[in-house]
This record gives structure tokens, C-alpha cells and sequence, in this order.
């Protein structure tokens, strides 16, 4: 079935047969030296924050009133830190502290209860140390 849609739209790459020159109707140029590294968030997975700019960024919505980019902290617990122990060695995180979590839906990525939630949840069906 699959092989069938991709031959009937011009798509199926067969090595045994001769190559033809493919034709588009449009082209995209990219100059990588013009890639800038960029973030999303701190809160909406869609907003973009370039790299260069992430830490003043950060600590601006840490300072900004609750919002899109706005959290509220007072300045006096910007630089709390919360130790704990993760399979028995000891760990800490602190606000700006970089987590990874995979979890798929715009809705819950903006949520930090869920980020929270897939982060413990992929670190338990982790195999090995």
C-alpha cells in the first residue's frame, strides 16, 4: 500500500531502476551561517528565545509579573536551591535548572506539573545506572 501511494505520487526511489532528475515546483536555499540556536519557551513551546538571549530572558521572566512571560519570583528565592536524593546520589535544582522530558502535546509541555510528570515518568522506564 505503501509503495503504491508513493509510485502513484512520483515519491518511490527504486535502486534497480534508472534514476530520473526529479522536478519541483519550488526550491528552498538555506546558508546555515545564518542558523541562529534558539529555545523554546519558558513557557509556550512555540515561543522562540535565541540562544544568546536566553539567560537575560530567563531571569527578566522570573522578575516579570505571572503571564506569558512571567513567573513572579521574588528576588530573594530567585537563588533558592532544592537538594534531593535521585537513585540514592545526592542532585539539586534551583530555577533556570535545565530539565528534559519528552511528551508530546503543546497543552501539557506548557504545563510544569506535566513536564515534571513525564520527566519522573521516563527517568522510571529508564534502564542501567
Amino acid at each position: 500500500m505503501i509503495e503504491a501511494y508513493l509510485r502513484a505520487n512520483k515519491m518511490f526511489v527504486d535502486k534497480h531502476e534508472p534514476e530520473t532528475e526529479r522536478v519541483f515546483s519550488s526550491y528552498l536555499e538555506l546558508d546555515l551561517s545564518e542558523v541562529e540556536p534558539c529555545v523554546s519557551g519558558p513557557k509556550r513551546p512555540h515561543d522562540r528565545v535565541p540562544l544568546k538571549e536566553m539567560k537575560s530572558d530567563w531571569h527578566a521572566c522570573l522578575d516579570n509579573e505571572v503571564g506569558f512571560k512571567g513567573y513572579a519570583v521574588p528576588k530573594e528565592q530567585q537563588g533558592k536551591v532544592v537538594k534531593f536524593n535521585f537513585h540514592g546520589r545526592p542532585a539539586e535544582i534551583k530555577h533556570g535548572s535545565v530539565v528534559l522530558a519528552a511528551i508530546c502535546s503543546s497543552t501539557n509541555t506548557s504545563n510544569p506539573s506535566f513536564m515534571i510528570g513525564a520527566g519522573l515518568v521516563e527517568e522510571s522506564m529508564r534502564i542501567g545506572p
